[in-house]
Formats: C-alpha cells, sequence, structure tokens
C-alpha cells in the first residue's frame, strides 16, 4: 500500500467522522470548525485528483468567506453560552483539529509526486473559466444543485433558530411612544443639583 493510497483513507475518514461529528455537536463554533475540517479535506482530495484550481478555490471561497459568514451569523444569534465550559476542553479540541490538519498537509507536500504533472497545450482561444463551467453546469449539474440546495437548508435553519425565541428581539411600541410627554423624559437640571 502505498503513501497516496493511507492518505486517501486518512482523509476520507476524517471527513466521515467529521461530519458525523458535525451533527451531533451542540457547540455551534465546535460546528463551524468541524466543517473548517471538513472543507481542508476535501480540498485535499481535490488536489490528491491533480485538480489543483477547484482544490485552492475550495478553500478560498467556502473556508474564506462561506464559513466566515456562517461564523458571523452565529455571532448575531448570540446564543446563550453555558457558564461552566471548561477552557482547556476548547483547547484540546482545537490542536486535535490542527495536528491533523498538519499531519494531512505534510503527507500532501513531501510525499506527492508533483513532477508528473503534464503540461497541455492549448491554444490561445482556450479559456480555462469557461471549459470549468461548462463541466459545472453539464456534467456535474446535479452536485452543484445539491450544494446550494445544502447552503440554502443552511440559511433557513440560522433565520428560524433566530425565530424560535421571540422574546429576545427588540420591539417598539409606537402606542406607548405617543402617550409619552415631555415631563416623565425631560429632567432639567439646575446648578445646585450637581
Amino acid at each position: 500500500m502505498d503513501i497516496l493510497t493511507i492518505l486517501f483513507y486518512l482523509v476520507t475518514s476524517v471527513i466521515i467522522i467529521s461530519s458525523m461529528s458535525l451533527i451531533i455537536v451542540n457547540n455551534t463554533v465546535h460546528a463551524a470548525l468541524l466543517l473548517v475540517l471538513i472543507f481542508f479535506n476535501s480540498a485535499i482530495l481535490w488536489l490528491m485528483l491533480k485538480a489543483e484550481f477547484l482544490s485552492i478555490v475550495l478553500v478560498l471561497v467556502y473556508v474564506g468567506a462561506v464559513l466566515v459568514l456562517f461564523l458571523f451569523v452565529i455571532m448575531l444569534l448570540d446564543l446563550p453560552i453555558k457558564e461552566k465550559v471548561n477552557q482547556k476542553l476548547y483547547l484540546l479540541f482545537s490542536l486535535i483539529i490542527s495536528l491533523i490538519m498538519f499531519i494531512e498537509l505534510y503527507m500532501v507536500i513531501f510525499y506527492h509526486d508533483f513532477s508528473q504533472v503534464s503540461e497541455i497545450s492549448h491554444s490561445s482561444e482556450f479559456n480555462n473559466t469557461y471549459e470549468i463551467g461548462l463541466l459545472l453546469f453539464t456534467k456535474h449539474l446535479f452536485s452543484f444543485e445539491i450544494t446550494a440546495l445544502i447552503l440554502l437548508v443552511a440559511i433557513i435553519a440560522a433565520i428560524a433558530i433566530n425565530m424560535t425565541n421571540k422574546q429576545r428581539a427588540l420591539k417598539q411600541d409606537p402606542a406607548r411612544q405617543i402617550e409619552e410627554t415631555k415631563q416623565s423624559r425631560l429632567r432639567i437640571i439646575k446648578d445646585k443639583d450637581l
């Protein structure tokens, strides 16, 4: 068994375990970190398939943009945080994820044979973005639509979580605002009161 096969089994097992943990975990920040781990390992799979562009796009777009958006949504939800959370648990969780990512990246960089990349000669009219778009919207259309559906469900779930707790929403009562008088809202302070 060569190193690429071992790396493939390691990466796919990390994706499967992280996906199951993502469903089970209660903390939303932990879920976001697990999503980073899943995206990172998926990028390694793309890199092993010699699709470097898609690998970089996955890391830049999903980890760099979409996941940051999810973290902002999580922070805007202002979910109650448990008081007795052990800080060592956070440290252990982040160290394990960092160690897994470091080992996988080390294996990809030092054991992947990049010298076998063949040069492809194309005419001057060849457009790489057009070819990727053509494949994405013809051959891989179902995968593209499933990804869009998953992102839509995640956005709807974030809105639904925010709407469940109505008493935390800040609202104004126009009837009470009209009934207010100058005496109840304004207090004049004289020099002797200072």
